[in-house]
């Protein structure tokens, strides 16, 4: 009877709250101490401009008539919140509702445009990261958070206090500052709670760019804000908008010691002018009205202008070519201080200027890299950004914060926003090229990745907009960066990890072999580099998993490497030009000879002997059947190559289709109703390396995933949101799904999909064979448990067990003879038991909740019902067939 003892213990266990209790509880570890990754040797690199990396991101924004209309992207938002809406009802399907982790990189920071140091408690920051958000730091910047995500707009530029309350912040959306391919904005947001939720100002909706906002200190209900049609003032706290200057817009200011004066620069392009003309304008009446600066300075570039509020009415200036100017009149006239001492050229990108709070001879100029001057912008010494020290501002800076209490003497902090994050140092007059500053990244995940890839040993590598190629190796979310530039495609070795493969602008291809400990160029016949060389700014480059030996890149031509782990790989090119640049390469998963292309004019080739020295190539659908704009990317079906998916460019409803007979035809397969893809650029797409029909994709507003064949996609909330997702991949060797987001950097999920078999067969009751069945076993969901066929108002016991193998040291099915039930079988480990109840009908029915942690993914969970049937035999219960539930999301 030690059964039935065991069994009639394990029924006591269900009073203990059966359904509301988790299968499996989590668990924590300690975390270990956090460990610096080496520095790589990183090869001379010399970035591309903005504008061809912005040009580039502008091609998957565009359909087949060139059309990329404002609206589109609210378009695509309002159908992505549709489909999550409705992906969150339903258990089953797509991406469904997984966990995700934030892989970092923890210590590498994105483009950082505006810094807010809260007056009150001066250890409160926020930042504003194009791409990437609003973020707050309650320790001075030693790690962040981010905040509330806009509900969909992720392109905060500038940042503004209400005067009175510092828990009231506004943010300026669109990436702005003569970026015209940028990522748009939805107008000015607002937060009542600092920052903990945000609310839209309803009137600045259709604003495409803000890229400063000044609120008046005397009187906070007169806002103004500097945008691309011109500097708009509000005098109800954003309530309505008048347009007092018109033009297009940087930088608006108000003087720190007379807050009736302000100051702005706008700029205006006549009718066939090859250039915009660019001014400066003053206001003495709170900004109601604006006269035009006099004093000569150029005009052909970005000003940007800065108040040293020790000395009433003085203002500097920093123009195109390093030149510093001042006025003393508040702005209403202007003379050269010096000129050309300040080497960079992209002043329209990233111009910006600090004075001394406390001394008016101290300020600071920067564009690439930060000059400072001791003598009122005679003379400027350079004093960050030659390479030597990573803890520097090493590139771009945007914007320039002092701490509230700025004294000029105890107190001389000073934050710096860069493209590489935010950097702080404890005393600007003395802060150098080797010492002083201190990099305030750690936390602030708003890398902008443009291509990643992972191996199963924990091993991630990506490529980042001017922020080079960067390898990930620990828990901790350390990134050490192998390759400086702006990084593009990055690929892995599938049975070697050691190596990898990136690239940077212009088909640039490089290699480690030893993990990123070092890297160096690997070009070696590859003539098609560099922005003459007909490609891309950010050019394809893909691996065979198969053969991790060939490598395919594209520019004007497609280039072969077929020696890619070799001492000195060699590359071949193998498909002429067309007059219009690779966009896209996808390779056959066994087979590296089928490999398909296609062009930013949407043209698509592919090739079933590409390892040939001379292969042949045949266009696919030359009918146009998929609509010719920019082909985004290609996925070649892991079990037939003759099957493929291709997205391409634009805000439209038709912008991923597949073709089932090597592209004789193809199929719109978007979907349909809540559940079909936004109207959206695809930048990525991947494939379940296990489950057949599952799909992933990486679009302008997020990742979305179909279970069932295309048939229909979901998206959800979770992990990186709807933030731009440049790049879907698996771990070689793994289920783990891995996106490069660009702005928030790189997550990753486990797709394990659940299942409920059935094992066994029951024996005959009185009212049948009792079966069982159950739902799919989803992390944090319950799972329902049914039985049929039972004894009506009859006790059920539900045998639950880690094992079906086994029992007591009797191998499972155990025959139940013995025990006075022959025929019936015991075919779960009775590691707990239940009690319950059939309905009038002989339908039994439990739930089991199972906890909401990613460790129990792949873990089975046996069940095997015993009805109470007395008439049927000695042991008074006849017993169900077994149910294999295994864990998934």
């Amino acid at each position: 009877m030690q059964i039935r003892v065991l069994w009639l213990c394990g029924g006591l266990l269900a009073s203990c709250g059966f359904e509301e209790q988790p299968v499996f509880g989590m668990t924590s570890t300690a975390e270990s101490p956090r460990r610096e990754q080496p520095k790589a040797a990183e090869p001379q690199v010399t970035t591309g401009d903005p504008r061809d990396a912005l040009e580039w991101r502008r091609l998957a924004m565009l359909d087949e008539t060139g059309r990329c209309s404002p609206a589109d992207l609210k378009q695509a938002r309002s159908q992505r919140k549709v489909n999550v809406d409705f992906a969150a009802a339903t258990p089953d399907g797509g991406i469904g509702k997984l966990t995700w982790t934030k892989r970092g990189p923890d210590n590498l920071g994105g483009r950082s445009r505006a810094i807010l140091v809260d007056p009150t408690r001066r250890s409160r920051l926020y930042a504003a990261c194009d791409g990437g958000g609003v973020w707050r730091s309650d320790d001075s910047g030693l790690s962040w958070c981010p905040v509330a995500d806009f509900g969909g707009n992720l392109a905060a530029a500038c940042l503004a206090l209400d005067p009175d309350n510092p828990n009231v912040i506004y943010a300026g959306t669109g990436e702005g500052d003569g970026n015209g391919n940028a990522i748009r904005g939805e107008g000015i947001w607002r937060s009542c709670n600092a920052g903990i939720t945000w609310q839209p100002l309803a009137s600045t909706a259709c604003w495409a760019r803000t890229s400063r906002i000044a609120i008046c200190p005397t009187s906070p209900n007169i806002i103004l804000a500097a945008t691309d049609a011109g500097v708009r003032r509000s005098t109800d706290a954003g309530a309505t908008w008048t347009t007092v200057q018109p033009g297009d817009s940087y930088q608006v200011l108000i003087d720190p010691n007379v807050h009736t004066r302000m100051l702005c620069h706008y700029s205006t392009k006549a009718a066939g002018a090859l250039e915009a003309e660019h001014r400066i304008a003053y206001s003495d009446d709170c900004g109601a009205t604006w006269v035009n600066a006099v004093g000569g300075f150029p005009t052909n570039t970005r000003i940007e202008l800065a108040y040293a509020p020790s000395v009433p009415g003085l203002v500097y200036a920093s123009l195109n070519g390093g030149d510093c100017w001042r006025s003393s009149d508040a702005g209403a006239s202007w003379t050269k201080r010096s000129s050309g001492q300040i080497d960079a050229d992209l002043w329209w990108y990233c111009n910006s200027i600090w004075v001394d709070p406390t001394d008016p001879n101290w300020l600071v100029i920067a564009a690439s890299t930060p000059w400072r001057s001791a003598d009122g912008g005679l003379t400027f010494t350079k004093i960050a950004g030659d390479g030597t020290n990573p803890d520097t501002p090493q590139a771009d800076v945007h914007f320039w914060a002092s701490d509230p209490c700025y004294d000029g003497a105890d107190n001389r902090t000073v934050y710096a926003c860069t493209d590489r994050g935010i950097y702080r140092t404890n005393d600007i007059r003395t802060a150098s090229n080797s010492s002083g500053w201190s990099r305030r990244n750690h936390k602030f995940c708003s890398a902008p990745y443009y291509g990643v890839a992972g191996h199963s040993s924990g091993r991630l590598v990506g490529g980042t907009q001017g922020n080079g190629s960067h390898v990930l190796d620990d828990t901790h979310q350390v990134a050490s960066r192998y390759m400086d530039g702006d990084g593009g495609n990055s690929q892995i070795d599938s049975t070697n990890p050691n190596f990898l493969w990136g690239s940077y602008q212009w088909g640039n291809i490089h290699r480690s072999t030893d993990g990123g400990i070092s890297a160096s160029l690997m070009t070696s016949g590859l003539t098609e580099r560099g922005p003459h060389g007909g490609g891309n700014f950010i050019a394809p480059l893909v691996s065979s998993r198969f053969n991790p030996d060939i490598l395919y890149a594209g520019a004007a031509s497609l280039w072969r490497c077929a020696n890619a782990k070799s001492q000195a790989p060699t590359w071949t090119a193998i498909k002429p030009s067309i007059k219009s640049p690779i966009s896209a390469i996808a390779i056959a998963y066994n087979a590296p000879q089928h490999v398909w292309v296609g062009h930013n004019n949407g043209r698509i080739f592919r090739s079933s002997n590409a390892l040939t020295i001379t292969p042949t190539w045949t266009e696919v659908d030359p009918d146009n059947h998929v609509p010719n704009s920019t082909i985004t990317r290609i996925l070649l079906d892991r079990n037939n190559w003759a099957h493929a998916l291709v997205a391409r460019s634009g805000y439209v409803g038709d912008n991923l289709w597949r073709t089932t007979d090597n592209g004789a035809t193809f199929t719109d397969v978007t979907g349909a109703g809540p559940s079909a893809l936004p109207s959206a650029p695809i930048r990525g797409i991947t494939q379940h390396p296990a489950l057949n029909g599952h799909y992933y994709l990486a679009t302008e507003v997020g990742v979305f995933g179909s279970s069932d064949d295309c048939q229909t996609w979901t998206g959800t909330n979770e992990g990186p949101a709807d933030v731009a997702c440049y790049d879907i991949t698996f771990l070689h060797g793994s289920t783990t799904l891995l996106v490069g987001t660009h702005g928030r950097g790189m997550w990753t999920t486990e797709i394990e999909e659940p299942q409920a078999s059935s094992f066994g067969a029951g024996c005959a009751g009185t009212n049948g064979t009792p079966t069982l069945t159950a739902s799919s076993p989803r992390i944090g969901q319950r799972c329902t448990i049914s039985g049929f066929n039972m004894p009506p108002n009859g006790n059920v016991w539900l045998v639950q067990g880690n094992s079906n193998l086994s029992w007591n040291g009797n191998l499972l099915p155990f025959e139940l003879s013995s025990f006075q039930a022959p025929g019936c079988s015991l075919r779960v480990r009775p590691d707990m038991v239940r009690d319950g109840w059939a309905d009038a009908f002989g339908t039994y029915s439990a739930k089991i909740q199972i906890a909401a942690s990613n460790s129990l993914l792949g873990t089975h969970i046996y069940l095997q019902a015993f009805p109470g049937d007395p008439k049927v035999n000695g042991f008074g219960r006849t017993a169900s067939n077994g149910v294999d539930l295994l864990i998934g999301k």
